[in-house]
């Protein structure tokens, strides 16, 4: 069997040569062959404010389209507002695009003023999901981070916060060394300086400056998205939660709403393809907390592409 195999070796080396000259006669150079990279999918976890506002919907839209792109990998939602049909209607958006098997995890302690939705239990009550009505029997945001994050490679998870920074505070006073070995990076949609809702809401502050203060990974503050409209164009997509909730949230018509979730996500999942960060200057709380930007610590996220370009594909990812 050896000796037959012998035989056979310059056979394919001088097919070998042959493939090898016949590709490179043309222009007689050599082209070195590029390696083929592995595209790996960004490990998200998603935790939002879905109620209030609408651009969380078009966000999470956002994720589903590049996650059947190969480019991000849905891990979890976790819901940190207490709105009755909250969980509900996120299983219902996730589930319309193929995926009612992501863990969804809600805040489970009281929160001060919460607010009402123009379509979380339209959404709830139209569309299929599975999420039990008693609030009772859906796991809390704290068990569903645990056990997610420790199936996870070490520093692998990238975690997009939309809203309050409650189940994050949380997170990190009771698993600090679990945040610090798996979390990679943190996004947080807020304002830099004297954020009026995200940082503030529901008497939340010291929640934030205890994240701000004391989170071992990146964390990247994205406020970018006020003058990017997107929305208006979902009048001509097909039924779907998210056509609804944009339709509901404007009253029953389609008008262009403001990006910021989106363009958090957008960074979250693409990075510095479509920005820049910086980590000049100091962001403050409204409760007089400063902190500095720390290169690698903490930073800012700046779009480098036009606002037009990234509305239009804002657009175009939460209509399909």
């Amino acid at each position: 069997m050896k000796k037959s195999i012998i035989k056979i070796y310059p056979f394919l080396i001088l097919l070998f040569i042959i493939a090898f000259v016949n590709a490179c006669k043309d222009d007689g150079d050599v082209t070195p062959v590029k390696p083929v990279v592995e595209n790996i999918a960004k490990k998200i976890i998603f935790e939002t404010d879905m109620c209030f506002d609408v651009d969380d919907v078009g966000a999470l839209a956002m994720l589903h389209y590049y996650e059947k792109k190969g480019k991000a990998e849905i891990l979890a939602v976790c819901f940190n507002e207490v709105h009755n049909s909250g969980a509900a209607a996120i299983d219902a958006i996730n589930t319309s695009y193929g995926r009612g098997d992501i863990p969804i995890g809600i805040y489970k302690k009281p929160l001060d003023g919460p607010d009402n939705s123009r379509y979380l239990a339209y959404i709830a009550n139209k569309y299929p999901h599975d999420i039990p009505d008693n609030r009772s029997e859906i796991p809390s945001a704290l068990d569903v981070y645990h056990e997610t994050l420790l199936a996870q490679p070490d520093t692998s998870v990238t975690i997009i916060s939309l809203g309050f920074l409650n189940n994050l505070a949380d997170l990190l006073k009771q698993y600090p060394a679990l945040v610090e070995s798996k979390v990679k990076e943190l996004v947080i949609m807020g304002g830099i300086n004297n954020d009026d809702f995200n940082f503030v809401r529901h008497n939340l502050v010291l929640d934030s400056e205890y994240v701000l203060k004391n989170w071992p990974s990146q964390i990247v503050i994205s406020q970018e998205g006020y003058d990017i409209y997107t929305g208006e164009s979902l009048e001509s997509a097909p039924d779907s939660p998210v056509r609804d909730a944009y339709y509901k949230w404007f009253n029953n018509s389609f008008e262009g709403r403001s990006s910021w979730d989106q363009i958090a996500t957008l960074y979250g999942v693409i990075g510095e393809d479509f920005f820049d960060l910086s980590a000049s200057g100091t962001g403050s709380l409204s409760n007089g907390y400063t902190y500095p930007m720390v290169d690698g610590k903490r930073m800012t996220n700046h779009l480098i592409i036009s606002h037009r370009d990234a509305a239009v594909l804002i657009e175009q990812m939460m209509k399909e």
